[in-house]
């Protein structure tokens, strides 16, 4: 479980990173990061069986 909290974690750090350096593949970035933190913690939140 604590795992999926530490992907959120880890998906907003990326999008962070990537703002604060402008790059020509901030978007990519920023978008992976999106991904990464919304599979996380919807991971997080979901109810084990």
């Amino acid at each position: 479980m604590w795992q999926d909290w530490v992907n959120g974690i880890l998906g907003l750090w990326v999008i962070i990173m990537a703002l604060t350096s402008y790059t020509t593949s901030t978007t990519v970035v920023v978008v992976t990061g999106g991904v990464i933190a919304i599979v996380g913690f919807w991971g997080a939140l979901q109810k084990s069986a």
